[in-house]
């Protein structure tokens, strides 16, 4: 055991396997929206109610000086349907106070069950189809659900994968407005 711990430990392995960490640490600091940062704009075509990305599109840009809270998200996601009636109260509650809510659904095979998913969730704010992935990359979305909330300034205040705690959400959302 010794002499295993003398190998791992020696210059020839521990140095190079610090090396990749650190690398590792550096590309993910700079790769990742950071708190602060300038939001990234994009166009995305409004699902109809039809469940086809239509004419009509939305583009984030057009949406500064309000907070804009961005939800990537699939119908196939079970996770998504714990959080989407999260964030129906989260628009219910804020929408007046100047929070646009923006589903963006991520489905590699269309938005067709968008229609389906917004009625049975009564689902009142936009949704928009992320056609080629756009803006998913944009926003390095890794997993479903994730949230981005977006200040009136157009900074990301907060990215979360994952499903966010209500009270949480409600708190980070009071702090842009």
């Amino acid at each position: 055991m010794s002499r295993a711990v003398d190998v791992l430990l020696s210059d020839k392995v521990l140095y190079p396997v610090l090396g990749l960490v650190f690398v590792a640490a550096v590309a993910g600091i700079v790769v990742r929206p950071r708190h602060g940062t300038e939001a990234q704009d994009f166009s995305l075509p409004v699902v109809t109610a039809a469940g086809r990305a239509g004419p009509d599109r939305m583009a984030l840009r057009d949406l500064r000086g309000q907070a804009v809270l961005l939800d990537f998200w699939a119908t196939w996601c079970g996770p998504c349907r714990i959080e989407t009636p999260i964030l129906v109260r989260m628009h219910q509650r804020f929408h007046a106070r100047g929070l646009t809510v923006v589903g963006v659904n991520t489905d590699a095979l269309g938005p067709a069950g968008v229609p389906s998913f917004q009625q049975a969730f009564n689902i009142p704010y936009p949704m928009l189809y992320d056609e080629g992935g756009a803006a998913s990359n944009a926003y390095q979305v890794e997993g479903l659900p994730t949230l981005v909330l977006i200040d009136r300034a157009g900074r990301v205040r907060l990215r979360h994968a994952g499903v966010l705690d209500e009270a949480q959400l409600s708190a980070a959302i009071a702090g842009v407005l």
